[in-house]
């Protein structure tokens, strides 16, 4: 796997963390114990030579239990509130039987009452970059 495929998944598994763990309209956080993530895939495939719906799975963890696998592809949006706690995310691609991870990321402490948005796209040099924040 070429540098810019692994950097597009290390891309995804952020964005996925900050899904299960960050991206676009996100509500105003929550006072309940719980943040806000939102995260948009704006990775055109094509433009790293592999399928324009680069199509991966994220597995997010919270407290190291598996709580969902997320499909993703080119334009899609997820929004959720979730739990404050420690995440961990694995992306994979989705044409994988056995899901092994691209990359991962974490564990990371979230905490409540937080919005986090998260952007994935191709910077310069068609280098995979991921723009977050945090309120």
């Amino acid at each position: 796997m070429n540098q810019n495929i692994s950097r597009i998944f290390v891309v995804f598994a952020l964005v996925a963390l900050l899904a299960g763990a960050f991206a676009f309209a996100v509500p105003q956080a929550k006072a309940d114990g719980t943040f806000n993530i939102s995260v948009y895939h704006g990775i055109n495939g094509r433009s790293l030579g592999l399928d324009k719906e680069l199509p991966v799975n994220a597995m997010v963890y919270l407290d190291d239990d598996l709580i969902a696998t997320i499909p993703l592809e080119f334009k899609d949006r997820f929004t959720a509130d979730l739990d404050a706690g420690k995440y961990m995310i694995e992306v994979a691609l989705q044409d994988d039987p056995a899901q092994n991870p691209i990359m991962s990321l974490g564990p990371l402490e979230i905490p409540a009452d937080v919005d986090v948005r998260i952007q994935a796209q191709l910077g310069a040099g068609k280098t995979p970059t991921l723009n977050a924040r945090v309120k």
